[in-house]
């Protein structure tokens, strides 16, 4: 079994709560859950109010969707790009 499998010999408050191991959250896992998490619905809002504020007609609603999508992950992967310097 791995090292981060919680056992007896850890106290019950401990248990399960940690991986005890070098690779605890850190503000980047936090901002990367974020991002999985509130993109899409971010996105479709956007798709659909522009259509809706008369920017684009109907049938652009589920391109602009896409365009935007992979516009988000283009910005995601270079912001970790740059910042990771790899």
């Amino acid at each position: 079994m791995g090292r981060d499998t919680p056992g007896p010999e850890r106290d019950i408050k401990e248990r399960g709560l940690h991986a005890k191991h070098r690779e605890d959250p850190t503000r980047a896992s936090y901002i990367s859950s974020a991002f999985y998490a509130l993109s899409v619905p971010l996105l479709i809002v956007l798709a659909v109010g522009g259509w809706y504020m008369g920017v684009y007609p109907y049938s652009w609603i589920i391109p602009v969707f896409a365009g935007l999508l992979v516009g988000a992950i283009t910005v995601a992967f270079a912001v970790m790009h740059v910042t990771t310097g790899r």
